[in-house]
């Protein structure tokens, strides 16, 4: 897994004037110990300096103690062996590079990408400096060098040196314990997938602290991130492999070629799969990818393990963007305030575009009603940010109103109830003009007319009629950015 580790930050207590607002009063809790100033904390860069400095430490000590092993030479006929093992080299860190094409961006500024596999049996193959080196270049991509500040892309490359370095040992010494005891291939599977398992775990262990730091989370929370999906695709890859390296040995070096290959074609069904998860347009959750996380975080309140809020988001001005400059432009629009919101939130967070000019997130395990108006109001201030429109070479700007609902630790309600509780306050935001929403005394009758208009279709929400007189609103009573009531 590859992250970004100065990217959300809790911003700072917004000094802009607010309107008196009810208080949400019931019992809430969050692991973070308060607002933290926005940016990169000292913690996260001291913790991404350490990375740096072990990393380097470490494939410095090993370069010049442990020479690549000489298992991981191409075997091409005819190749002098001074030339095969850097050959050999080359052809594994061509696979690693290719491999991280395959990336899939993850809430918080995180991407899983396809390389694993590859640095892991290059490191089968080669030993602890053949796998710090893949580490090292195999997941290089334009994608972080744009999108990540240089210390953060060389964190991402820190944690594979040392995930791999300790992985080859791990591997060496499962050799040695399981070597004399089974057959070659068999004690050959059993070191592939300790290596494999041992790069997995040192790398979730290196993530999950600049993860917590960069949300300001607890490590529990952070953790989370590494879901089922994460750990069942981690055990498919170590198989991978383990078949890559064994038939680069025993068959040929276009073997593991053809096992990618045929990895690639079942896995393309999976995606196929995930697809129906997921908007085609932003590649954010849709209803039925994101409704699972949410009645999840509901069974944990419900628990008491922990409060979540739900909250949901309808930009306003994206008609004229649209209208102006037609649907590829409203597009383009849908696809960079997506992607603004997977970076303003945290890994452990999630993130759908349930349909149209609608966004949903969840907050999981945020539970405090102020520290949820500051997340609110941030998401708000980025979305507010001018988007260049890249075909038309002009700036736009759209606004959003937000609908905030708590998900209390014992939670009475269904995540219907909720979510018409949510879409309620969003209303009353739209009303407002862009504003923010996170109580209201009306709530209980609002939620009653709500329940007995039947289920909500995507065309039921309707815009403040335009048939009513318009009411001027001054200067001091117009709701400012990022206004919560």
């Amino acid at each position: 897994m590859d992250t970004d580790p100065g990217v959300f930050m809790l911003p700072s207590r917004p000094t802009v004037r607010r309107r008196p607002r009810r208080r949400v009063t019931a019992p809430l809790t969050s692991s973070r110990s308060g607002p933290e100033p926005s940016g990169p904390s000292r913690h996260l860069l001291r913790w991404t300096a350490i990375q740096i400095a072990a990393a380097t430490f470490v494939i410095v000590i090993i370069a010049r103690t442990t020479p690549v092993r000489a298992s991981i030479a191409l075997p091409w006929a005819g190749l002098s062996p001074d030339l095969a093992i850097p050959a050999g080299m080359a052809f594994w860190l061509i696979f690693g590079l290719l491999g991280g094409l395959r990336a899939r961006a993850r809430p918080g500024g995180s991407v899983m990408t396809f390389s694993m596999p590859f640095i892991v049996a290059g490191t089968l193959l080669g030993g602890p400096l053949a796998g710090g080196l893949l580490g090292l270049f195999s997941e290089l991509e334009l994608r972080e060098i744009r999108t990540q500040p240089w210390y953060g892309t060389l964190a991402n490359h820190a944690m594979s040196i040392l995930a791999a370095i300790a992985a080859a040992i791990a591997g060496d010494v499962v050799q040695g314990l399981v070597g004399p005891l089974l057959p070659v291939q068999a004690s050959f599977f059993v070191v592939a997938l300790a290596t494999a398992l041992a790069f997995v775990t040192v790398n979730v262990i290196l993530v999950i602290p600049t993860l917590a730091l960069k949300g300001g989370i607890g490590f529990a929370e952070a953790s989370r991130s590494n879901d089922a999906g994460f750990r069942s695709t981690s055990t498919g890859e170590a198989i991978l492999a383990w078949l890559m390296a064994s038939t680069y040995l025993t068959v040929g070096w276009w073997a593991p070629i053809v096992c990618a290959v045929l990895v690639l074609i079942v896995w393309k069904t999976f995606d196929q799969g995930e697809a129906a998860r997921h908007d085609d347009l932003t590649g954010l959750l849709n209803i039925d990818g994101f409704r699972p996380c949410g009645e999840a975080a509901l069974a944990a309140a419900r628990r008491g393990s922990r409060a979540s809020t739900l909250v949901l988001l309808d930009l306003e001005k994206f008609k004229d963007v649209n209208d102006t400059y037609l649907q590829p432009a409203g597009d383009e629009v849908l696809r960079a305030i997506g992607q603004r919101l997977l970076a303003a939130v945290r890994a452990t967070d999630s993130v759908a575009r349930p349909h149209g000019d609608e966004y949903e997130v969840l907050f999981d395990g945020v539970g405090d009603a102020d520290l949820v108006l500051q997340l609110a109001t941030r998401i708000q201030k980025r979305i507010r940010e001018p988007i260049r429109l890249r075909q038309r070479g002009v700036d736009v700007a759209v606004d959003v109103s937000i609908g905030i609902v708590v998900m209390e630790l014992d939670e009475p309600r269904s995540y219907d109830e909720l979510h018409e509780l949510a879409n309620s306050r969003l209303e009353r935001a739209k009303a407002l003009g862009a504003g923010i929403v996170a109580s209201g005394e009306e709530d209980a009758e609002a939620l009653e007319r709500r329940q007995a208009m039947g289920p909500r279709r995507p065309s039921d929400r309707r815009r403040p009629d335009s048939s009513e007189p318009e009411r001027l609103v001054g200067a001091e009573d117009r709701p400012q950015p990022g206004d919560a009531v």
